[in-house]
């Protein structure tokens, strides 16, 4: 059946006079992707043009690993803590250098998860991804950390971290650090080297925040 349309009369005089339009297919809202307005079967539309299903996130992990390294540039070199024992919050402190530029490595197993961007004590680090296979992710960054101002001698100051997930969620931590000013260098450079922790992470079926089952220093 054609379409109609109303014509307005032309004199001002009001109402309206039906018309009989011609039917244009390639005009017709089933052309133009808006679904079928006539009546009998709907004409055939080639694959390209039907409307597909939205995509679905994937199933969710029982569990993930994290592994995260930090080396400071410009020549890879190594990060160290040192073991505080019980006199603060936590046993380790992490030894960071004021105004120096760090890469950041975030390997994630399984490999089919996403992660878009680190946070480190309120310091954004996009994450650029390097490889992935149904295993294992690899994602590096930029840790800069200029204009930090250094840890007061004695004391201890606590990191927030956290890495943001498009599909599983929101990983967070604390380290506990000791900023150390460039002209102290020398600080940074003694104690445990290590080259990664390692968090066993387990998502939940909210995709918010994860618990982590287990920290380890590598």
């Amino acid at each position: 059946m054609a379409p109609i349309a109303l014509r307005r009369d032309p004199a001002g005089r009001g109402g309206a006079t039906a018309q009989l339009l011609p039917y244009d297919e390639k005009h017709s809202s089933a052309a133009l992707g808006k679904g079928w307005a006539g009546s009998g079967p709907p004409p055939f539309l080639p694959p390209a043009a039907q409307p597909r299903p939205l995509e679905t996130m994937g199933e969710i992990p029982t569990l993930v690993k994290i592994n995260v390294s930090l080396k400071i540039q410009p020549n890879d070199g190594p990060v160290y803590f040192k073991v505080d024992g019980q006199r603060f919050d936590q046993n380790r402190t992490i030894k960071l250098l004021t105004g120096a530029k760090y890469t950041v490595e975030v390997v994630l197993k399984p490999g089919v998860v996403h992660a878009t961007t680190m946070g480190i004590g309120g310091v954004t680090v996009p994450l650029e991804e390097k490889s992935r296979d149904p295993q294992v992710v690899c994602y590096t960054g930029v840790y800069d950390t200029e204009g930090v101002p250094h840890t007061k001698s004695g004391q201890r100051q606590p990191l927030q971290v956290n890495i943001q997930f498009s599909d599983i969620g929101t990983f967070e931590t604390v380290w506990q650090v000791k900023f150390y000013d460039y002209h102290k260098r020398n600080h940074c450079q003694w104690g445990n080297a290590f080259g990664s922790i390692e968090y066993e992470c387990k998502p939940n079926e909210t995709r918010s925040l994860m618990w982590i089952n287990k920290e380890l220093f590598h």
